[in-house]
């Protein structure tokens, strides 16, 4: 009877540090943020990042709902975790809060610029391994 347990127990001793080996995926690399226009939270649109192939970046244009207060958190294609590289951002804002221009207010509401990745002059680099947190306060100029 002793022996079956001894041999048990050897079993035992010899899986346990093989225990926590294998692949485990790594945790996603959080990239999250708040976006603001003239210090108020830019609620509802959507935030947008283009990979920059200037900077030798590629992949899928990845898309993040701002919540009420202006924050995101942006996730990778499926969920996985954000591919490193250069992004041009873009911010989209909730759909029927843009204003008609008048003389009073000629740009109400986000400025167009800020709507186009290409021409917004807003860029970041997410790096592998590191979590990344984009703050942007956009104004006028």
């Amino acid at each position: 009877m002793a022996r079956p347990l001894r041999r048990i127990g050897t079993v035992c001793l010899v899986l346990l540090p093989l225990a926590g080996c294998g692949d485990k995926s790594k945790p996603g690399l959080e990239v999250r943020g708040q976006v603001l226009y003239r210090g108020d939270p830019v609620a509802g649109g959507l935030i947008v990042f283009a990979p920059n192939p200037e900077r030798g970046s590629d992949g899928p244009v990845l898309l993040a709902t701002l919540q009420e207060d202006g924050t995101f958190l942006l996730a990778g294609p499926g969920g996985q975790p954000v591919p490193a590289g250069w992004y041009r951002i873009a911010i989209a804002p909730r759909a029927g809060t843009l204003d008609t221009p008048t003389p009073e207010r000629p740009y109400p509401g986000l400025p167009a610029r800020y709507r186009n990745p290409a021409l917004s002059g807003l860029e970041r680099e997410i790096k592998p391994g590191v979590e990344t947190v984009i703050a942007l306060d956009l104004d006028d100029s």
